[in-house]
């Protein structure tokens, strides 16, 4: 008995191997050349492709831009990038001129961020006077330099009662 189911299991082994054992896929089928002329795809390894990339790109930060929203009701994130490895807050500033969040020829006369507090001075802005243009501001250079507070001056006149703090209700704003 011990005899029959060793053989019985000896059988089934070799069965169950056979039927694993991966076949050969050319089973008369013959590959041909391509006629002259006629592209070929290739399949390339992805880590070879990437390897043979060549980056030429100038390095960019991605930078958050509040913007005042079409309905002039609330704010808008835009998601851009500027040019260089770290932040600058001049170039903060030319984004968002270019975004039309301020207007062109506004500059960056002091800028300091010590532990999460921002300072910023700008030269001018038109805008001074309206609440959603000082947030988009306040929030683009609270989020982007992640900090807590801004304190922003125009023209050397302080704007705010204290420390302005990034507005998460930034969508409805009025």
């Amino acid at each position: 008995m011990k005899r029959l189911m060793g053989l019985l299991a000896g059988g089934m082994m070799a069965v169950a191997l056979t039927a694993c054992t991966p076949t050969s896929q050319n089973s008369g089928q013959r590959r041909t050349a391509p006629p002259a002329g006629a592209t070929q795809e290739a399949q390339v390894d992805g880590a070879l492709e990437k390897e043979q990339m060549v980056v030429d790109e100038d390095p960019t930060v991605t930078v958050c831009i509040y913007s005042v929203n079409g309905d002039k009701t609330g704010l808008e994130q835009n998601i851009d990038a500027v040019d260089g490895e770290e932040l600058d807050a001049q170039a903060l500033v030319n984004k968002m001129i270019e975004l039309g969040v301020i207007e062109e020829g506004v500059t960056v006369a002091k800028f300091e961020n010590k532990d999460g507090a921002l300072t910023l001075e700008l030269s001018a802005l038109q805008g001074a006077k309206d609440d959603l243009i000082i947030t988009a501001v306040a929030n683009t250079f609270i989020q982007n330099y992640e900090a807590d507070t801004l304190s922003l001056t125009i023209a050397g006149e302080k704007i705010g009662s204290g420390e302005l703090t990034f507005n998460k209700e930034f969508k409805k704003l009025k």
